[in-house]
């Protein structure tokens, strides 16, 4: 979880301790404090495997290309299963991460025992934007979303994985890198 001096330390760069510095896609700076990113990390078995921050241009760019069929089935997929209106007025108070996160958004399983799951934050500079980030989705609800995405969104997040990132490290198995979509 998050350390006391920095409440968003979590959504900080595994790699390198330190809050991302650019955008994955185009390659822009997030230091501006009016440029709001959002950060998604991937872990499995405790250990974060995938991670990348995305300034907001791009993200809504990339998701405007989704399919209308996709773009629906997602909508209904948190408005039914994560309940945003509910969440929001429960954990509206505080800007604490931790109990936005500690459990899968969906199923409200502890992450702490989900054998992977993602996490996504939205920031702005050094701050975190609430509501509905951030939040938690475990494997198992990773790939009931994965089975509502249209061919043709789910070979966009495998080109986003391609052209971003290089092939999974030698020492880990079964990344859920590709079919498998991150915090978006």
């Amino acid at each position: 979880m998050a350390s006391e001096s920095d409440p968003y330390s979590e959504f900080h760069s595994a790699e390198t301790g330190q809050p991302f510095q650019v955008c994955i896609a185009c390659g822009l700076t997030l230091d501006d404090p009016d440029l709001p990113y959002l950060v998604a990390k991937s872990f499995r078995r405790g250990e974060c495997i995938f991670e990348y921050a995305i300034c907001e241009d791009c993200r809504c760019n990339m998701s405007q290309e989704f399919s209308v069929e996709s773009r629906e089935n997602l909508a209904n997929f948190f408005e039914h299963r994560v309940n945003i209106k509910k969440r929001s007025i429960f954990l509206a108070f505080g800007s604490n991460p931790d109990p936005w996160i500690e459990k899968c958004a969906a199923c409200q399983t502890p992450r702490n025992e989900a054998e992977s799951y993602s996490i996504g934050g939205v920031l702005l500079g050094s701050d975190m934007l609430f509501d509905p980030y951030p939040l938690c989705l475990c494997g198992t609800c990773e790939e009931e979303i994965q089975e509502l995405l249209s061919k043709k969104t789910r070979g966009m997040w495998d080109d986003f994985v391609d052209d971003h990132f290089e092939g999974p490290p030698a020492d880990v198995e079964e990344l859920p890198l590709k079919g498998r979509p991150m915090v978006f």
